[in-house]
């Protein structure tokens, strides 16, 4: 284990703390420990990590593995396929994780969500970036102004992607239809839109799995075995 984590970038100093966690995943989670290792590491390198904070990743993959209908190598999975757009568009290993365990709950693939919620969140950017009417109507299904919906993704994505899913899910509840209004958008990719109708079905399932996820991460909620404590800050950009 400390080898691959040599092979996959981790820092001397940071080897021990890495092998101890991804050897807990093994014992305490569906993915074995070498799974963990490539999984983890790869994160981190994706995301700019700093590699003090793999007990706090592991932590957070085992409570939301043990809350929601998912699994440990079901989130990983998807995580690593977000992990690019994501943090392109500012999103925090936590928050990474959370939206992966929502999209694996409601029974998405993590090759069809990854490339459809990396597609969405790019979109979002170009809107928030550009202004105009796309970004209009991206605020419009959040139920916020444009300017609001521009200040949520610029300061935190993750809320405004929150936001939108429950918008559409507002459409459909006061007798509208959030297929109409995706379409109306130009979103109209079969996958896409798919992620889109389930996490507008589930967006309290994305709430909560993003609210849990950063809970771990800030509170230092450790889960067996993963039993360290942490120093309770947020993940730390290198």
């Amino acid at each position: 284990l400390a080898g691959t984590g040599g092979k996959l970038g981790i820092d001397t100093p940071r080897v021990g703390e890495f092998t101890e966690t991804v050897a807990a995943m093994g014992v305490s989670s569906n993915l074995s420990a070498t799974e963990a290792a490539n999984s983890f590491a790869r994160l981190a390198n994706i995301t700019g990590m700093s590699q003090d904070d793999f007990d706090k990743l592991g932590s957070s993959v085992i409570e939301l593995g043990n809350n929601f209908a998912t699994t440990e190598s079901e989130i990983s999975d998807m995580a690593l396929r977000l992990a690019g757009a994501g943090t392109t568009v500012g999103l925090t290993e936590p928050d990474i994780l959370g939206l992966a365990t929502a999209l694996s709950s409601l029974g998405i693939e993590a090759e069809s969500g990854g490339s459809s919620m990396s597609k969405l969140m790019v979109e979002m950017q170009l809107a928030t970036a550009q202004g105009g009417d796309y970004l209009q109507q991206f605020a419009d299904v959040a139920g916020i102004s444009a300017e609001e919906f521009s200040t949520a993704f610029t300061t935190d994505p993750i809320s405004a992607i929150i936001k939108f899913t429950e918008g559409l899910g507002r459409i459909d509840a006061a007798g509208g239809s959030s297929i109409e209004t995706l379409d109306n958008m130009g979103i109209s990719e079969i996958r896409m839109r798919d992620a889109l109708l389930r996490l507008a079905n589930g967006s309290d399932i994305l709430t909560d799995a993003v609210n849990t996820s950063n809970t771990v991460c800030d509170n230092s909620i450790t889960t067996n075995p993963i039993e360290k404590q942490t120093n309770g800050s947020r993940y730390q950009r290198r």
